[in-house]
């Protein structure tokens, strides 16, 4: 399937798989002489996996744009010194940038202007790295950091686009949250001895979500091991992988939500997708990642996924899935915001296409964790909050 952008001179190229009434859909944007500038996956329920893939690909469209762009920009970019960015006191939990300042104490970092969510005050001034994986071939002047082996730490964790500026701040502030959660849960069920795990029974499930279970069963060949894995901050969190060893390794959904059925859907989903994602074989140097991570068990462990001892070792528990309260889109950031403040966190923002109609931002709250991308075979350590359990996880 194609479909043309009228007026830009780009075409969108669509796949589509998945299991019936929860298709996937995989979107390439070509330009006019047919180069991929940009890549996919949707997700949800009928035409809402349509609609993911289609903001997703503007998502990452716009994101790589706004790299490229970084140095031309006319504000909301500076170089600065790095010690006195890590000297802002909103970094303090930010471990791996002050692991990166020991490394590099006299560099000039390009850094990026982010401004509060849903409140006041001034600005913050953040490391472009960690949010720009492109910034390595397209680099601001002054920036005379080539930074090595913390370009793996480059992840755009936290980067959504959305119909208006709010939706996409939501959608970014979840993934974010989603991931800390995440990050948390691959040290309690890979780094701690025994595993621990809160697994979820799918006959527990609401009826609404059964059907899913039951799909994605058919089309693994195994069923789903969902996970809650909702941390201290209280949002509803889950992950979800096969529940026993299948042909593929390291296959993880996840998803963050104030309303836990769709929390739980959003994980069983991607599930499904990573799973249409390794029959197109879109990642080749995944078993060459892995390993190159055998040296250090623990991350190896959090890349394979491996479900053996860990469906096991889980602890059943019980959700209650009544219905969420309806709220706006505000009404949801404020009261993720206020969560946020009441576990001492604050998230701020960068947009990366000022002019577009169409938002595509980066939501970044300082202290919490982006370890999770080791699940993608990448040798990170933890990011923030998650080395404290990581570290007394060690001291058991």
């Amino acid at each position: 399937m194609r479909a043309t952008l009228d007026g830009a001179g780009l075409t969108c190229e669509i796949q589509t798989g998945g299991v019936t009434g929860f298709p996937v859909y995989r979107c390439c944007l070509v330009d006019a002489s047919g180069n991929p500038l940009a890549y996919s996956l949707g997700k949800g329920a009928g035409r809402q996996s349509m609609a993911s893939a289609l903001y997703e690909l503007w998502q990452h469209y716009q994101h790589e744009m706004g790299q490229r762009g970084l140095a031309a920009r006319p504000d909301g970019v500076r170089v600065l010194p790095v010690t006195d960015v890590l000297a802002q006191p909103g970094l303090g939990g930010e471990a791996m940038l002050h692991r990166f300042v020991e490394d590099h104490p006299d560099a000039r970092v390009a850094c990026l202007e982010l401004v509060p969510v849903n409140g006041s005050g001034g600005s913050l001034w953040y490391p472009a790295f960690p949010r720009c994986p492109s910034l390595r071939w397209y680099p601001v002047p002054g920036d005379d950091v080539t930074y090595e082996s913390y370009a793996r730490y480059a992840y755009d964790n936290g980067t959504a686009c959305g119909a208006t500026e709010a939706d996409a701040v939501l959608h970014g502030l979840l993934e974010v949250i989603e991931r800390d959660a995440v990050s948390l849960a691959l040290l309690d069920w890979y780094a701690a001895d025994p595993p621990r795990a809160h697994a979820v029974p799918l006959h527990t499930l609401p009826e609404s979500l059964r059907p899913l279970a039951a799909l994605a069963t058919d089309y693994l060949g195994v069923p789903p091991l969902l996970l809650d894995v909702t941390s201290d901050l209280g949002v509803p969190a889950f992950a979800a992988l096969p529940a026993r060893a299948t042909k593929y390794v390291g296959l993880l959904g996840s998803g963050a939500s104030l309303d836990p059925t769709y929390a739980a859907e959003r994980a069983l989903t991607e599930l499904v997708q990573c799973w249409f994602t390794a029959d197109l074989d879109v990642d080749a140097t995944h078993a060459d990642r892995l390993a190159a991570l055998e040296p250090w068990p623990v991350l190896h462990r959090c890349a394979v996924l491996d479900p053996t001892g860990l469906a096991g070792a889980a602890r059943p528990v019980r959700r209650d899935w009544s219905d969420a309260p309806r709220r706006t889109v505000d009404q949801q950031l404020a009261a993720l915001v206020d969560l946020l403040a009441a576990h001492g966190f604050r998230p701020w923002t960068f947009r990366w296409n000022p002019a577009d109609s169409h938002p595509v931002l980066t939501v970044v709250v300082p202290g919490l964790d982006s370890f999770a991308m080791v699940h993608n075979a990448v040798p990170v350590l933890p990011t923030g909050r998650a080395m404290r359990r990581l570290t007394d996880l060690a001291a058991a």
